[in-house]
């Protein structure tokens, strides 16, 4: 006989395999932590012809690829694609990303009556200035958006200066990003505007976005992260694969290898590590998706000869290059939790990071060595240099990366779900579209 308390949550993202990024990491952990505790998940996401098993039902929504980093954008949500949503007969909507496969979830949630959890993974103002996109481009988005979940679709006000930050870390005034960290933000009201529970991976996203949710209705939930096991060569096997010398000191970074994650204060303070320490290399273990914009940079710094790039790797070579790694360099400003800083950290790599603030208040909680800018580089050759400061910071990161389990991340998550559904509001007044 079904448990009565077990719930069937549909859950719907923007990327999924064969990407991999944090949103796809963390809805993968949580899927299983929740089948753990007997409830069923399925995925709406962008279908992709090499769609990969994953150990729970996934449905591929109509996609067309968006000549951006691999990436898939699913179509334009229509009330049929409501349909699909609720012939998987949830309890409940949990929306990971704000693209259109999120629209649907928000859509859906709405025309069926279920309440509505939402993560805010990604710092969009962030991104946003990274690429530069285009305010014409958001308004139209923003305007169709409005449209589509049947609220007041006139511009949005433009506004004066905002405050982002800064290249260095530090916190600018900057004129050109106004116009779009305004129309982000009525994107979000919009977008939010329905949901019941918003969560937030760390409370670093809440001190450089001011999200437009009610405080009551916004929780704090790392998500969590498993120790993976290695065998004891591993670290070995990985330095042989890559011609890295067994002396040569490692510094490593995990991630996309590209300029929203800082990778070129990554290559500028390797280039002063160089200085003092000669046979240092790097590691850059990610998919590379400007592959003349990082050529460019290697020439710039001249560290083209000491930097190994392998690419997207599967999780099993990436944690053999976690046990080569000598320290894991983070130079990224925009991320909102890292898993990667608790996988090195629970690998037993000591960390070494640039944002302030996510070192305060990631899951990692002020272990790691913290430095931006001209300091990023002292700190990396402080901690090749000290092998007592190594172990000291190694241990301490260890240690507050295990509070963080998957265990724990999907009891969490249940306790939002079972908020979720005590507290659901009405529905918002929709329009009839088609």
């Amino acid at each position: 006989m079904p448990d009565p308390a077990a719930l069937r949550i549909a859950h719907f993202s923007d990327t999924f395999l064969p990407r991999r990024d944090g949103v796809i990491t963390s809805i993968r952990t949580l899927a299983g932590a929740l089948g753990s505790r007997g409830h069923e998940s399925v995925l709406f996401a962008p279908g992709y012809p090499d769609a990969t098993p994953v150990g729970f039902p996934v449905v591929g929504l109509s996609s067309v690829p968006c000549g951006v980093a691999d990436l898939r954008l699913a179509t334009w949500p229509r009330s049929r694609s409501v349909e699909r949503v609720a012939d998987a007969a949830p309890d409940l909507v949990h929306v990971h990303t704000p693209g259109p496969a999120g629209l649907l979830g928000v859509l859906a949630a709405q025309r069926l009556g279920l309440p509505l959890v939402q993560t805010y993974h990604t710092d969009l103002h962030a991104y946003l200035e990274a690429y530069r996109i285009p305010t014409t481009a958001l308004r139209v988005l923003l305007t169709a958006y409005r449209r589509r979940l049947g609220v007041d679709a006139s511009p949005a006000p433009r506004r004066g200066l905002r405050v982002v930050r800064g290249a260095a870390g530090a916190w600018r005034p900057e004129r050109r990003s106004a116009a779009r960290g305004g129309l982000l933000d009525a994107a979000n009201a919009a977008f939010f505007a329905g949901t019941d529970v918003v969560v937030v991976p760390t409370g670093a996203v809440l001190r450089r976005s001011a999200l437009p949710v009610d405080p009551a209705r916004i929780v704090s939930v790392p998500t969590g992260v498993a120790p993976r096991a290695v065998a004891a060569d591993a670290g070995r096997g990985f330095r042989d694969r890559y011609g890295i010398p067994a002396d040569a000191p490692l510094v490593l970074f995990v991630g996309r290898v590209n300029r929203e994650k800082n990778v070129e204060a990554l290559l500028a303070a390797v280039a002063e590590v160089a200085v003092a320490l000669p046979t240092v290399r790097v590691a850059l273990v990610g998919a590379v998706y400007e592959q003349r914009w990082l050529a460019g940079l290697l020439r710039t710094h001249g560290v083209g000869d000491r930097v190994v790039i392998t690419g997207q790797l599967p999780a099993a070579a990436v944690a053999e290059a976690y046990a080569a790694a000598d320290v894991f360099a983070f130079p990224s400003l925009t991320d909102t939790q890292g898993l990667v800083l608790q996988e090195a950290a629970l690998a037993g790599v000591p960390v070494v990071m640039a944002d302030s603030v996510l070192h305060a208040h990631g899951p990692l909680a002020g272990a790691a060595v913290c430095a931006s800018g001209d300091g990023f580089a002292a700190a990396i050759t402080a901690v090749l240099s000290d092998g007592e400061l190594a172990t000291r910071t190694a241990v301490a990161c260890r240690t507050a990366a295990l509070r963080h389990t998957p265990e724990a991340y999907g009891s969490a998550i249940e306790a939002v779900y079972r908020r979720a559904l005590a507290e659901r509001r009405a529905p918002l007044p929709l329009r009839a579209t088609a």
